[in-house]
């Protein structure tokens, strides 16, 4: 019956912005402004714009996979479908680290204010332990009224902050923010590695998405109006503090947003602020243990942990096993009493699992390039590959030990992953294909790049493309820009095609007409690839480009007798059809012996070679072929069957022969065939 059940969308754009809204501001811009004035001083504006800026480059991210893939789950789930399972693993990992840390911020920054204010002899392990078991026991009895209640409190807590800075402008005073960096500019990037988790929280919207109305429209303005929104709270509430209160004090505080209340407002100001502080502390404690319970609980329900991971409470349906291990985990770092380690922590978490995410784009591209996108991230690949950067340049900025704590968890939850067999096996068969795929990037690096013009996006051009541009998904971050494409294609529908499955421009017109392909222009192209299925246009579209001069020229043909007429202006014919992709591929590599595959890194070649009428070869038995006695008949190619080659299978006319030995060898049975000689 439960299998039956389904998510109710009820959730418009204004529903998904107040769950980014609420995510986001957590207590964070409560307590890290005062590290950040330690670390650059009024500098720190500017830091917390920047990563603004730079956060825009993950949210693209989730703006697409968001739009495509509108299930719940978030992060994991988008990796989890586009990526192998070790790697989706290793995502639903950080995030769990990520989440589980910033809980146990939370509760060290709620500590910190009730002893500050209220009991002052008070130790922040007990009162952290208190409200872990506290909220642990809210979220193990569940209850859709705590949601209500979680948003109350934030719409107050965002009410009291954008509001005691607007009334604190006034008191803005410049001589607070001369010099811009008191303490130099070394501290910028780890402060910005530090602030980081104080903008995560937009990609919750995602976690939502069988209850959005509309997901394809709405998840990406969510998001992106997340950000902003919050981008702008935060920028305004750093620089009336800097510019209220002398860095040096706020950076000796640990609530420095209630000492700044309480010096520009008096005793009302900092009692808002407190009471702020709170409900921001609580709500997203409660949020963020529930959150990370669920994470542990899929990853036990996928079958990347033990499933007593995945058990749920007979009576409440809650993951009381994984609630019960993220509340233990919670309370030991919160019991450290320290913001800034536990952020650094939880930030390590987070910006691992991030960049991940922003690779799942180019898994989404490469594995589903016929999956609608209703909203595209711009420049790509260029927004994910820095959207990797940008988030992975941060951790080695991090506080050192957490860093190593970092790699340690990571560690750990690796070791518990592989005690099932049967992820030992599948990260057993994953570390050949890794290697290999290393292997063939480097490879690749010395290449030459090559700006290539394919005429016609059919099923050859397409398989020409696909070819050229990545053989598998990890190349495509790197191989990508190696050879930059461009389609010719008359047909409208299938120029669409192309645009949405490659990003890579797309000219409607006919191929063989010379004012179409000067449009291209023969300076912006070095290969010009002939692809239709039509032998006639072609030999016509090469012969244009051949006398507009667009460099290389080959064409796809599938006539023998058009290569002669071909070859006599310097046009490249293949008239292989079955293999046209992967020679097009070797002529690019090694245009000196376009016909030849290699094999074993140059060990032996295979090459297809049709049988003319008049040749030799036609009606012969493979026997009786005077072929070299290195090479051998790999297969016969004759219409849309494959013979297996015997000694008694005759070889007829129009039959593609295949070849396999040395280089001379190959090409002296070559010649044979053809009747050349």
């Amino acid at each position: 019956m439960s299998q039956d059940l389904s998510f109710r969308r009820t959730i418009g754009l204004f529903g998904a912005v107040m769950i980014g809204i609420g995510a986001m501001m957590g207590p964070g811009i409560f307590a890290l402004p005062g590290e950040v004035a330690r670390l650059v001083g009024p500098l720190g504006i500017g830091v917390y714009l920047l990563v603004g800026v730079v956060t825009l480059l993950t949210a693209l991210s989730y703006s697409e996979l968001g739009a495509a893939i509108p299930i719940a789950g978030g992060g994991y789930s988008f990796t989890s479908r586009t990526l192998p399972r070790p790697l989706a693993f290793l995502t639903g990992w950080f995030f769990w680290i990520g989440n589980t840390l910033a809980c146990a911020m939370y509760a060290v920054i709620f500590a910190i204010t009730i002893r500050g204010y209220f009991w002052p002899h008070a130790s922040l392990a007990v009162i952290a332990l208190t409200t872990t078991l506290v909220f642990a026991a809210v979220n193990f009895f569940g209850g859709s009224e705590a949601i209500r209640i979680i948003t109350v409190m934030n719409l107050v807590e965002l009410a009291v902050l954008v509001g005691i800075a607007a009334l604190g402008l006034s008191h803005v005073s410049a001589p607070n923010l001369r010099p811009l960096a008191p303490v130099g500019y070394g501290g910028f990037v780890p402060a910005m590695a530090l602030v980081y988790i104080s903008y995560v929280g937009f990609e919750l919207i995602t976690v939502a998405s069988e209850e959005i109305i509309a997901p394809g429209k709405t998840i990406p303005r969510a998001i992106l109006i997340t950000l902003f929104v919050a981008t702008g709270i935060y920028v305004f509430v750093v620089y009336v503090m800097m510019g209220t209160t002398r860095h040096e004090n706020l950076a000796g505080s640990d609530v420095p947003f209630i000492l700044m209340a309480g010096n520009i407002l008096g005793g009302w100001g900092q009692s808002a602020a407190i009471v702020a502080t709170i409900m921001a502390s609580l709500s997203a404690f409660s949020v963020t243990l529930g959150a990370s319970a669920r994470v542990l609980y899929a990853l036990g329900r996928d079958g990347h942990f033990p499933s007593t991971f995945a058990r749920l409470h007979p009576r409440f349906r809650t993951p009381h096993i994984a609630l019960a291990v993220c509340a233990a985990v919670v309370a030991a770092f919160a019991a450290s009493g320290i913001v800034r380690f536990v952020a650094s922590v939880s930030d390590f978490g987070y910006l691992m699992g991030l960049g991940v995410v922003n690779y799942a784009v180019f898994a989404l591209h490469r594995r589903m390039p016929n999956l609608r996108r209703p909203f595209t991230v711009p420049l790509y690949p260029w927004v994910p590959l820095l959207g990797i950067v940008s988030c992975w340049m941060f951790v080695p900025f991090l506080e050192a030990r957490s860093f190593a704590l970092g790699g340690a968890l990571t560690a750990a939850g690796a070791a518990i992953y592989l005690t099932r067999p049967e992820n030992r096996r599948r990260a057993a068969a994953a570390l050949p294909a890794a290697r290999d795929r290393l292997t063939s990037w480097i490879r690749s690096l010395g290449r030459e790049h090559m700006r290539v013009l394919i005429i016609s996006g059919g099923r050859q051009g397409r398989n020409i493309a696909d070819r050229l541009l990545a053989a598998d998904d990890y190349r495509l971050v790197f191989r990508a820009a190696e050879h930059q494409i461009t389609f010719v294609e008359e047909d409208e529908a299938r120029c669409r095609e192309l645009e949405q499955r490659y990003n890579v421009p797309v000219y409607q017109g006919d191929g063989t007409k010379q004012d179409l392909l000067e449009q291209v222009g023969p300076d912006n192209v070095d290969v010009t690839i002939a692809a239709s299925e039509d032998d006639g246009r072609n030999v016509i579209a090469a012969l244009q480009a051949r006398r507009l001069g667009m460099g290389r020229v080959m064409a796809i043909v599938q006539d023998p007798e058009y290569v002669s007429l071909l070859e006599e202006q310097g046009i490249l014919a293949i008239s292989a059809p079955w293999a046209t992709a992967a020679m097009v591929e070797n002529y690019l590599d090694r245009p000196g012996v376009a016909e030849l595959f290699e094999i074993g890194s140059g060990v032996a070649s295979l090459v297809s070679v049709p049988v003319p009428e008049t040749g030799p070869a036609a009606g012969a038995l493979i026997r009786d072929m005077a072929i070299p006695n290195e090479c051998v008949v790999a297969a016969v190619i004759r219409g849309d069957r494959f013979v297996v080659p015997r000694g008694d299978t005759r070889v007829e006319a129009g039959d593609y022969v295949v070849l396999v030995g040395p280089a001379e060898a190959v090409k002296k049975a070559q010649k044979m065939v053809a009747g050349e000689g």
